[in-house]
């Protein structure tokens, strides 16, 4: 089969400066897209139709597990986990391995459990605001989005997140792909795991009423998982602390910003978010533009074309929430829409975890900040904001704003 040709380079820094016009000419004209990753020349495929989307990660067919990637994927070290314990973290586990490990966590984060984390949020939002006042210039990014979530999920695990800045270094180097940065990875593996072993062996030290102590019992005295399980489960915790709900939480204020008539009617009416705003803010711009890869397991034919046992997959999540054959006129923000359920945090087996916690976070960090400070508006022109330009990202470097 002869490759698509695109008019433009998918993924340089054109595409990041406007993703959705080239994910809008690959839906119609190519989606299921055959793509060599520059890094190592990797053969891969890039899918963008909202139905293949779904489709794809409802079908335990297609892995998680890295250790399933074609020989080239390997080859080129483009593996997250490595041979280390994030191989083990529940998003990159398959069945029954992942269901086994996934029930030891699913009643710390049902929506009623989550509940109980609104004084914890609450205390968080106000500390983290406590000394803005009008007229100043901030950055929604560094200065709220990025230390509102690592903070609620460290006190719920029952432990200071100390370093968080150099978490975050350490998350964007597990998902770089800059030729520059490779020699790097492994580092930020070692330290996300020793930072996972040295926390379980504090709680074990000194357990409390807390989810990691919870955790730790689950593995001692209930054998439900094992020790690199646990540490794991630590470490992903950490890592959607200090990632994909900081990302979501910069993407939404800037929706807001871009649509002074959204924001008005949260101004007005602070329960939308609540009832249908949150989705449509992740449906607009979800926090990840695609996935982590997925790996057939054997010869699977995605509209008319093949793909073969290893070949890895980006399914385009920002692409699929922006259908127009599912979402009516999707590239306009509406925080009334209903309909269609939106892929932003997941689909099948491997949907986001921590949905309801991120959910929860982010509507009363939105409503508290759209509430005290309903003169927000960018310090910078809009061009002047930039994405981070990595292919599994949708968020944005900095947002500086005059309060």
């Amino acid at each position: 089969m002869a490759d698509t040709v695109v008019p433009f380079e998918l993924f340089g820094s054109d595409y990041f400066r406007d993703p959705y016009t080239a994910l809008d000419w690959l839906r119609v004209n190519s989606p299921v897209h055959r793509y060599v990753f520059p890094l190592g020349d990797v053969p891969m495929w890039v899918v963008t139709r909202y139905d293949d989307a779904q489709a794809i990660l409802a079908d335990t067919r297609f892995s998680t597990a890295e250790w399933r990637g074609s020989a080239e994927f390997h080859a080129a070290g483009l593996s997250i986990g490595g041979e280390s314990i994030l191989a083990q973290t529940i998003p990159g586990l398959d069945p029954p391995q992942h269901t086994r490990v996934r029930r030891c966590a699913m009643s710390a984060f049902t929506p009623r459990a989550v509940e109980k984390w609104r004084e914890d949020i609450r205390r968080v939002i106000d500390l983290t605001i406590k000394d803005w006042e009008p007229g100043q210039e901030r950055d929604l990014v560094s200065e709220f989005a990025a230390p509102i979530p690592p903070s609620v999920i460290a006190t719920r695990l029952g432990f200071t997140l100390e370093g968080r800045e150099d978490l975050a270094r350490d998350v964007d180097l597990l998902i770089s792909t800059d030729p520059a940065e490779h020699p790097l990875i492994p580092g930020a593996r070692e330290r996300f795991c020793e930072r996972g072993r040295e926390l379980v062996a504090r709680k074990r030290a000194e357990p409390g009423d807390d989810l990691t102590s919870a955790f730790i019992r689950a593995a001692d005295e209930e054998g439900r998982i094992t020790e690199e399980e646990l540490v794991a489960m630590v470490i992903i915790m950490i890592i959607a602390g200090v990632g994909t709900t900081k990302m979501f939480i910069g993407n939404a204020m800037l929706a807001l910003l871009d649509h002074p008539d959204q924001r008005a009617l949260v101004t007005g009416d602070p329960g939308v978010l609540g009832r249908s705003g949150i989705e449509e803010l992740l449906r607009y711009e979800s926090p990840v533009a695609s996935v982590p890869w997925r790996f057939p397991t054997e010869a699977i034919k995605v509209r008319d074309v093949e793909i073969a046992p290893g070949e890895p997959v980006m399914v385009m999540i920002a692409s699929a929430n922006r259908d127009p054959e599912v979402f009516d006129d999707p590239h306009r923000l509406d925080l009334t829409r209903g309909g269609a359920r939106h892929l932003g945090l997941g689909h099948g087996i491997h949907n986001c975890l921590g949905a309801a916690a991120a959910r929860l976070i982010s509507e009363m960090a939105l409503a508290t900040l759209v509430e005290r400070f309903p003169d927000l508006r960018l310090a910078c022109p809009r061009e002047e904001i930039r994405r981070h330009e990595v292919w599994a990202l949708n968020d944005y470097r900095a947002l500086p704003v005059v309060l």
